[in-house]
C-alpha cells in the first residue's frame, strides 16, 4: 500500500521560502530555497540580535516578519518583529499560570515549548499551559483564544504543552490531556471551535504529521504509550501500536515518513519503522525494522536520499547516519552534541545545531558525514530549533534571538 507524506499547509498558502511552522515549510527539516555557497565561508554575517525572553519554542518567519512566543515572569509574550531590522511591531501579553513543573521539567522552566504556525495572515500559538490563540498577524489583534486543556482535571503532560499544531485546510489538529486521559482534536482555524474530538490517551510531546495511506489521508502521532493514526475526516482512531514510555512520558520525536514506512522513536526506547496496511477492512501495522543501537530523545530525524540522519541520545548526543531500509547504523560521531540537537538538510549539506550554540556543517560521504565548518551562532544554551529561510538562519538562545546570513 502506498504511503505519501502531506506536510505543508497547502499549495500557495505561504511563500515557499518562509519558515512558517515547526521544522520548516514542509514540516520535515528540509530548508527550502537555500543556495549552497561554492565554498563554505569561515564566518557568518550577523544581521541583528534581540532580547526576546525565555522559550524552547522555535521562531518562525513569514511575510517579512519574525514571530516568537516567550516567557517574561508569569506572562507569555507573543511578538511580531520586522525581519529586516528586528524592530518589534506588536506584542501580546497574557498571564500564563503553570504549576506542573516537576523533575525533570523543573530545570526546563516554565517557558513555552510549542512552535507557532502562520497561515494566510493568521498566527496560531500554544502556550505552555495549553492555551491556544489565533492572531491577526499584521496587527496582533486576537481573533480567538481558547483553553481546551480545561476539560481535564490534570490538564497537560508534566513538561507542559509541547505539540506544534498541524494544519489541513480549515482544520488545526492538537492533542490535549495528561497521560492516561486525553483527546485528539480538530479545531476550526477561523473560529477556534471543535470540529471533532476523539477521546484517547493523553499526549506525549510529539508533533503530528499528515500522510496518505492507499490514497486516504491520516494523521500520525504519539499518545502517552502508543503510536497511532487518526482520520482527519471524523477523528476515528485507525490503528495503534504500543510503545510504552518511561515514567516521564518523554517522547518528543516527530514521526518521519520514509518511502512507504513511518520511522518512530522515543527516549530510552528503540527506533523502529512500521508499514500501515489494510487487512479485513481495517488498518493494521507491520514492524519493518527495529534497532536498539539508536534511541532518540528530543531530536527529530530527517531523510536525505537513502539515509536517515538522526541524533542518538547516547554519549550525550551522537549525530548518526542510518540505512533507511534496515535501520543499520552506517556512521556515528563521537558524541557530546548535548541534550537538544536540531538536524536540518540545507541543500547538499547537513547542519546540526547543538545545545552549546554551535552550528556544525557536514557534507555527506559514502562513509558517513564529513565536517565542513563549525560556527558559533548563540552564546547560551539552545533548546529551540532554528528557522532557516533562504540563506538566513534565525537562532533562539536562552533569551536572545540572533539573525545570521550565510553568503551564497
Amino acid at each position: 500500500m502506498t504511503l505519501r507524506k502531506i506536510s505543508a499547509p497547502g499549495p500557495g498558502v505561504n511563500a515557499p521560502a518562509d519558515w512558517s511552522q515547526w521544522r520548516g515549510p514542509l514540516r520535515d527539516g528540509h530548508c527550502v530555497g537555500f543556495k549552497a555557497p561554492a565554498a563554505w565561508p569561515k564566518t557568518l554575517t550577523k544581521k541583528w540580535t534581540m532580547n526576546v525572553g525565555e522559550s524552547h519554542s522555535s521562531p518562525i518567519v513569514a511575510g517579512g516578519k519574525v514571530f516568537t512566543i516567550t516567557r517574561h515572569g508569569e506572562e507569555e509574550w507573543v511578538q511580531a518583529m520586522a525581519l529586516a531590522t528586528g524592530k518589534v511591531l506588536w506584542t501580546d501579553k497574557v498571564a500564563a499560570p503553570y504549576d506542573s513543573v516537576i523533575f525533570p521539567a523543573r530545570r526546563l522552566g516554565k517557558c513555552p515549548r510549542s512552535t507557532p504556525m502562520y497561515v494566510q495572515g493568521k498566527l496560531y500559538t500554544t502556550g505552555v499551559n495549553g492555551t491556544m490563540t489565533c492572531f491577526d498577524a499584521t496587527t496582533g489583534k486576537i481573533v480567538w483564544r481558547v483553553d481546551p486543556s480545561k476539560r481535564f482535571r490534570v490538564p497537560m503532560p508534566v513538561c507542559g504543552a509541547s505539540l506544534s499544531p498541524l494544519l489541513d485546510g480549515k482544520k488545526l489538529y492538537v492533542h490535549i490531556g495528561h497521560e492516561a486521559t486525553g483527546a485528539f482534536l480538530a479545531i476550526d482555524r477561523e473560529t477556534g471551535k471543535d470540529v471533532w474530538a476523539c477521546q484517547t490517551e493523553g499526549p506525549a510531546y510529539t508533533s503530528p504529521v499528515m500522510v496518505r495511506v492507499g490514497g486516504q489521508p491520516q494523521i500520525v502521532t504519539a499518545t502517552h504509550n502508543m503510536w497511532c493514526g487518526f482520520s482527519p475526516v471524523d477523528g476515528k482512531q485507525l490503528w495503534t501500536i504500543q510503545n510504552r514510555q518511561n515514567m516521564f512520558n518523554h517522547n518528543s520525536i516527530t514521526p518521519l515518513v520514509v518511502d512507504d514506512m513511518i520511522v518512530c522513536g522515543a527516549n530510552q526506547r528503540p527506533t523502529f519503522a512500521i508499514r500501515i496496511k489494510s487487512a479485513g477492512g481495517k488498518m493494521v501495522t507491520e514492524k519493518v525494522w527495529e534497532t536498539r543501537d539508536v534511541t532518540m530523545s528530543t531530536s527529530s530525524p530527517i531523510l536525505v536520499g537513502d539515509r536517515i540522519i538522526a541524533v542518538n541520545e547516547k554519549r550525550r548526543g551522537q549525530l548518526t547516519v542510518m540505512e533507511k531500509s534496515t535501520g543499520k547504523v552506517i556512521w556515528m560521531c563521537d558524541g557530546n552534541k548535548g541534550e537538544s540537537v536540531t538536524v536540518y538538510a540545507m541543500g547538499q549539506y547537513i547542519a546540526a545545531f547543538s545545545a552549546d550554540g554551535m552550528m556544525h556543517v557536514y557534507k555527506p560521504s559514502a562513509a558517513g558525514l564529513d565536517v565542513v565548518a563549525v560556527h558559533q551562532v548563540a552564546d547560551s544554551q539552545v533548546w529551540a530549533s532554528p528557522a532557516v529561510f533562504g540563506n538566513q538562519v534565525l537562532v533562539k538562545g536562552a533569551e536572545q534571538l540572533n539573525l545570521w546570513e550565510i553568503p551564497a
